[in-house]
């Protein structure tokens, strides 16, 4: 078989013409008559004035100008035409999914037959492409809680419309991380997880379980009877003391986030003594520390440790006079409102207390050592703990805030990595530090 022949013995280019690529004989018809023309010019002569000779050459052109013009409409075409080529390893849905958006759909339905193929039916008619579909049954039906990706073009009204129409209620629908495409059972328990490791803590935990909720901390302890659900709240034992209001707006919560809510609290509960006896040993100018976490257990330690520090160490650490009393003390050393760690002497007195409070992954450091323990190294040991937790955690930006004149704090950060970026306001610096989070 020659280059020029296919596997059935037959010439390609004759396989091309008899499709009616017509190309090359058109081509090679307008080089004969240019030939012929030129040909007949130069036996007849340039002045024989032949018109026939100038057709023949006229003619040539046009023909050229003919496949010239139709080859650049078929590419034209073409390239209007052709879908876009996913790159290697990837599939067609994965390339039309880069100009699409993720997006969360809850709303509450009646469980009757037929109501996912309408809702489904509703959604495709905006191109949306359903990633995910989990049912939460309640007392009165079901609430459908949907992942799916849709052009960039439509609109979060447009969504809710589109599930109204299939017969849902109370409908929201929000943008929603491509990390959330994991089903829940394998999401809680990564949670779970980070949670008994302490790469994370209970607030986080409940919003990665349970979307976008607010959580607020309240000091008084629940009443016997009023944990439990209703509607959009849910009220829950803190682990340590006081209670744990998650709110949600536009939608319910189900009974099952409320048992995995629930079931998160109960685990931190279990957590607890275990991060008490996770301790870290330093040395300081030639004493022995022991650096924990702490919790509200440790008030009457860290209540003493205040009263042994000096006023002017009290407003250098907290802009004012001190936290307000007891309540104030405990909200230092509330787990769900950020982590406070201890530096214990050998004799066990609390004598310095850092503190990390966070919101997502935007965190902020302050230090607060005991006069007699000033200047020894204390400081440093504690900020740099603060940075491992809040890598630990997941935090991308760390902050401190700082008096101007305090120079054994600002030698204290530098160390930690920390640097000044600013003056918010007169008499204050403002230090930063991007970090590594060991958790993405």
């Amino acid at each position: 078989m020659t280059p020029t022949e296919n596997s059935h013995g037959t010439d390609p280019g004759s396989a091309r013409r008899g499709r009616g690529d017509w190309t090359r004989e058109l081509v090679e018809l307008a080089a004969l008559f240019l030939a012929a023309g030129t040909a007949h010019l130069f036996v007849a002569g340039m002045q024989s004035h032949s018109s026939g000779s100038y057709a023949l050459i006229a003619l040539s052109g046009l023909i050229v100008l003919a496949v010239v013009g139709r080859r650049l409409w078929k590419h034209r075409r073409r390239s209007v035409e052709a879908p876009p080529a996913p790159a290697d390893g990837a599939d067609f849905d994965d390339v039309q999914d880069r100009s699409r958006r993720l997006w969360r759909l809850r709303a509450s339905v009646t469980d009757s037959p037929g109501r996912l193929a309408r809702l489904a039916a509703g959604l495709a008619a905006l191109g949306g492409n359903i990633r995910t579909v989990h049912v939460h049954p309640t007392v009165d039906g079901a609430v459908d809680e949907v992942l799916l990706h849709v052009p960039a073009r439509v609109t979060e009204a447009e969504l809710i419309a589109a599930v109204a129409g299939a017969g849902g209620r109370d409908a929201t629908a929000t943008q929603a991380d491509v990390r959330e495409l994991d089903d829940v059972p394998t999401r809680t328990l990564n949670l779970a997880k980070d949670l008994v490791n302490g790469r994370s803590e209970l607030v986080r935990v409940l919003r990665g379980v349970l979307g976008d909720i607010g959580v607020q901390w309240q000091e008084d302890a629940l009443a016997p009877g009023a944990e439990g659900l209703g509607g959009t709240t849910i009220r829950l034992a803190a682990p340590g003391g006081g209670t744990l209001v998650l709110e949600r707006s536009g939608s319910s919560f189900t009974p099952a986030e409320y048992a995995r809510a629930r079931a998160m609290a109960e685990l931190a509960e279990d957590c607890r003594g275990r991060m008490r006896r996770d301790t870290q040993q330093v040395g300081v100018n030639g004493a022995e520390l022991t650096l924990r976490v702490a919790d509200q257990d440790d008030l009457p330690m860290v209540s003493e440790f205040h009263e042994r520090c000096s006023a002017a160490a009290r407003y250098r650490r907290y802009f004012s006079p001190g936290p307000s009393g007891e309540k104030g003390l405990q909200r230092l050393l509330t787990p769900a409102l950020g982590r406070a760690v201890l530096a214990l002497a050998p004799t066990g007195e609390v004598v310095a207390m850092g503190n990390l409070m966070y919101d997502g992954d935007i965190g902020e450091i302050a230090l607060l050592v005991r006069d007699d323990w000033q200047r020894r190294g204390v400081g440093s040991v504690l900020a740099a703990r603060l940075v491992e937790e809040a890598q630990a955690l997941g935090i991308a930006t760390l902050s401190a805030h700082t008096h101007v004149d305090n120079t054994a704090i600002a030698r204290t950060l530098r160390k930690a990595g920390l640097k000044l970026v600013g003056a918010p306001e007169p008499g204050e610096w403002c230090w930063m530090k991007a970090t590594a989070p060991a958790v993405a």
